[in-house]
């Protein structure tokens, strides 16, 4: 019996039932097996003759492509097989992907049992003594399985925790470096990328833009009407032509900042910086509650910092708008 076939006294034409691969180099005993199985329930049985044939079989080496379509819920190996023992062969089918989990019954006869320690260091999972009582037979292949389906199921649970945490890790950091309220790159992000221009030894020109008087904004449309505007100004600043490599992110309440590493260019970012206050203010959005003007507006600062310093460039910018706010310069270049 070198081929799969059915071995139940239940259901013969059954094609349902575990998958069986019997290990021994004597038929007749292989048969003799797979007859107890039967007694006992529905299974579709293999037998082969030797440790290279059982390796095929599992797909561990040289399988076709309908042999690696294979898969079988147990081993019944004989111990006692010329060339490769079935100790030897049950310890190099533990070494492989394929073959780390399947359940491995070895048969022994009663003189074998000093070599029991062997076969579990190797890796087997139970044993049945020779003659073989086809109700011990049966019960031993029923124990392993019911292990195998529950070891299946505690691993399916795992690789699903898994990938849970996965993905709680991943929404994260996707809220960590994305802001809620605007959907564009977050403060997070921004400080992780003047890291590595720290780390990299990149210089780093900034802008920052903040939003004149939205105290005197919130305290009249309320949080809800400011969300609103933070978010019309976002998309008002993301239409902006930037440089290549710019990127726009949200820094705080009312400020929001570009961020272009590798640049020195002041004249550039100046430019941007003119661009992103009329993006913001025409067409006008009126403020309603400003002491200053009748409309949004914005005030922007600029400048650039070689790679030791970039951390600090933020901070600066801040301070220079706070140094400016409502003089009537409301775009200041940060040296």
């Amino acid at each position: 019996m070198n081929q799969l076939s059915i071995v139940s006294a239940i259901e013969p034409g059954s094609n349902e039932g575990p998958r069986v691969l019997i290990v021994d180099d004597d038929p007749d005993s292989a048969e003799i097996t797979a007859r107890m199985l039967g007694e006992g329930g529905n299974f579709r049985v293999r037998c082969v003759e030797s440790a290279e044939e059982a390796y095929v079989a599992l797909s561990l080496v040289g399988a076709s492509a309908e042999e690696e379509r294979l898969a079988y819920d147990i081993v019944i190996m004989d111990i006692m097989m010329p060339q490769v023992d079935g100790i030897e062969a049950t310890a190099a089918i533990r070494t492989t992907r394929r073959g780390a989990f399947v359940p491995i019954l070895m048969l022994s006869g009663r003189r074998d049992l000093d070599a029991l320690g062997q076969a579990f260091m190797a890796g087997a999972s139970d044993f049945v003594t020779k003659p073989i009582e086809p109700v011990e037979l049966q019960a031993r292949v029923r124990t392993l399985l019911r292990l195998k389906r529950e070891q299946e199921r505690r691993q399916a649970r795992e690789r699903q925790l898994v990938e849970s945490n996965r993905e709680l890790q991943q929404s994260v950091i996707d809220g960590t470096l994305i802001d809620r309220a605007t959907g564009m790159p977050s403060r997070a992000w921004a400080e992780m990328t003047l890291r590595e221009c720290r780390t990299n030894g990149v210089p780093l020109a900034a802008a920052m833009v903040q939003i004149d008087e939205l105290d005197a904004y919130i305290a009249f449309h309320g949080m809800r009407g400011a969300e609103r505007l933070h978010a019309d100004i976002m998309r008002r600043l993301q239409s902006v032509p930037a440089p290549l490599g710019a990127t726009l992110a949200a820094w705080d309440e009312g400020r929001f900042i570009v961020l272009l590493p590798g640049t020195k260019d002041t004249a550039r970012i100046a430019a941007l910086c003119a661009g992103l206050q009329r993006a913001v203010e025409y067409p006008a959005m009126p403020h309603g509650n400003a002491l200053h003007h009748d409309r949004v507006r914005v005030s922007t600062a600029n400048g650039w910092r070689p790679a030791a310093q970039a951390a600090e460039l933020p901070s600066a910018l801040i301070a220079s708008l706070a140094d400016e706010s409502f003089r009537g310069r409301r775009s200041v270049e940060n040296a």
